[in-house]
């Protein structure tokens, strides 16, 4: 039996993980979702704590501080593209 993590508990950890950062998108209010768009790396590291109780609160279970660090990321990196405030000429 190989030591190799199985590819469907992969797949499946990484669905439901975006399945909560899809979540919290649709929950946020287009303001914040520009805010966080907008944020830097630096900013964002501020927000872990707070995305950790989050976290905990709609799972029941207390979240890996890695874990949040890369859901956070993750979120941040999403709303990044679809909500970065851009120059229009």
């Amino acid at each position: 039996m190989s030591d190799k993590p199985d590819l469907k508990d992969i797949n499946s950890e990484l669905s439901h993980a975006d399945e909560i950062i899809e979540e919290i998108i649709s929950e946020l209010p287009l303001k914040e979702r520009v805010a966080i768009a907008n944020m830097n790396k630096g900013d964002i590291e501020i927000l872990k704590n707070v995305f950790n109780k989050y976290v905990s609160g709609k799972t029941d279970t207390e979240a890996d501080d890695s874990e949040c660090t890369d859901m956070m990321n993750n979120l941040w990196s999403k709303l990044q593209k679809t909500h970065r405030l851009r120059v229009v000429k």
